[in-house]
């Protein structure tokens, strides 16, 4: 399952020519949410976390004005949640 720990150790280090910013709040819909906001190469993606185990992924290309990837997952997707954040990176580090 993901967290922010892992997120800060594995994912963040990958995305070094993007900004990210980090917010946090508690007691949400599926519990605390740790949210990260990515900016650049002419995208804009977010990923919400939640304590209970939820995963929200959701990348907009402003060069293309097109949402390209839009998934919430529930706590017990766990091979989705895993196969989506692959795909996250692979939209955020291979698309020109």
């Amino acid at each position: 399952m993901m967290d922010m720990r892992y997120f800060k150790n594995n994912i963040a280090p990958q995305l070094s020519n993007y900004k990210l910013t980090y917010s946090s709040y508690p007691k949400r819909d599926f519990g605390s949410l740790e949210r990260v906001v990515i900016e650049g190469n002419g995208k804009i993606a977010g990923i919400d976390i939640w304590s209970k185990g939820w995963l929200d992924i959701d990348i907009y290309d402003l060069l293309i004005d097109k949402q390209v990837m839009n998934v919430l997952l529930e706590p017990i997707e766990i091979q989705k949640q895993e196969d989506s954040i692959k795909q996250f990176l692979e939209i955020l580090l291979n698309e020109k």
